[in-house]
C-alpha cells in the first residue's frame, strides 16, 4: 500500500512568509523548522508530589506543588537570565509534550534551580525586570512576577544546613566529615533502594573529590562496605596516581630497578609504559 501523501504545510508557510518579508526587505530572513540546540531538551529532574494535600516542611520541599522541575548547575557554574528562561521553557515542554490537554495544569508546576554559588547577579537582573525576590531562608530565594511564568526558587546549596550534606558532597570541595556522614548513612541503611541511592551519591562524590577519598582510604577512614562499592574506582585512582609518580621518575632518569622495587612493576611493564610516554632509553 502506497504511503499516504502528507501536505508539507511548513514549506508553504515558510515560502509565504518569505514572499512577504525576505523577498521585499534585505534585512529580513525566515528560517524553516529551526532546530533548537544540538541535543533534545532534557530535564535534570522532576520531583512529583503525588498527594497534593501533603505539605513538606523542609526549606526546599515546602515550595513544592504536584510537579516540580529541577535545573542543576555544577560547581562554580553561575546562572544568568537565559538559564531562567530556558528552564521555564523546559517546564512548558514538560506540561505539554506527549500530554493530554491540561493533564498538567500550569498552577501545579514549580521550577527550582540548584547551584553552588550565591546568585547575586541574576537576582539583580530579575528585580530589574520586575520580579519580586524574597529570601525565604538564608540559602533559598523565591521569585515571582515579571517574566517568571512558574513559581521559581533559586537555591545556593553551599549555604544549606548540614541536613543537606547529601547535596554538598556531589561537587568538589566536600569535607571528610560530610563524606563520612553519607558513608555512615549508607552502612546503616536497611532499605535496599535507599542504600542504592546513597551508593550513587557516593559514586558522584568520589568522582568530584578523588583526593579526599584517597586520603580517607590511606588513613583507614573508609569503611570496608564503601571500599567494596568503589573498588574499581579506588583501584583506577590509585593506578592513575602511581603512573603519575612513575612518569616523574622516568622523566628524571631514575633507574628502572627503583620503580620495580617501589611499585612491584615487572621490567616489561616499565618498558611498555616508558614507550607510551615517549621515553625510549631507560637507566637500569
Amino acid at each position: 500500500m502506497a504511503e499516504e501523501h502528507r501536505t508539507d504545510y511548513h514549506a508553504g508557510l515558510v515560502a509565504a512568509l518569505k514572499t512577504k518579508y525576505d523577498d521585499q526587505y534585505d534585512f529580513m530572513e525566515t528560517i524553516k523548522e529551526m532546530i533548537l540546540g544540538e541535543k533534545p531538551p532534557r530535564l535534570d529532574a522532576v520531583v512529583l508530589k503525588k498527594d497534593p494535600d501533603q505539605h513538606l516542611t523542609d526549606e526546599i520541599g515546602c515550595f513544592f506543588l504536584e510537579h516540580n522541575v529541577f535545573e542543576f548547575k555544577g560547581y562554580g557554574d553561575g546562572i544568568n537570565i537565559n538559564d531562567i528562561f530556558k528552564v521555564q521553557g523546559y517546564a512548558l515542554f514538560y506540561m505539554t509534550i506527549d500530554k493530554k490537554v491540561n493533564e498538567v495544569p500550569l498552577e501545579t508546576v514549580t521550577v527550582s534551580v540548584l547551584q553552588y554559588r550565591f546568585p547575586r547577579e541574576v537576582l539583580k537582573e530579575l528585580e530589574v525586570k520586575g520580579c519580586l525576590v524574597k529570601e525565604r531562608s538564608k540559602s533559598v530565594f523565591e521569585i515571582s512576577g515579571g517574566p517568571v511564568i512558574f513559581p521559581l526558587q533559586i537555591i545556593d546549596a553551599v549555604i544549606l544546613g548540614q541536613e543537606w550534606d547529601v547535596l554538598k558532597v556531589l561537587v568538589p570541595g566536600a569535607t571528610e566529615e560530610q563524606i563520612e556522614k553519607i558513608q555512615t548513612e549508607y552502612e546503616q541503611a536497611e532499605n535496599g533502594l535507599l542504600k542504592q541511592h546513597l551508593a550513587d551519591v557516593l559514586r558522584t562524590a568520589f568522582e568530584s573529590n578523588e583526593e579526599i577519598f584517597g586520603k580517607m582510604k590511606e588513613m583507614g577512614k573508609m569503611s570496608e562496605a564503601v571500599e567494596r562499592v568503589f573498588k574499581k574506582e579506588i583501584d583506577e585512582a590509585t593506578e592513575k596516581k602511581e603512573e603519575q609518580v612513575v612518569t616523574a621518575m622516568l622523566q628524571n632518569n631514575e633507574p628502572a630497578d627503583k620503580i620495580i622495587k617501589y611499585f612491584g612493576w615487572t621490567p616489561e611493564r616499565v618498558m611498555t609504559f616508558a614507550k607510551k610516554i615517549g621515553i625510549t632509553t631507560l637507566t637500569l
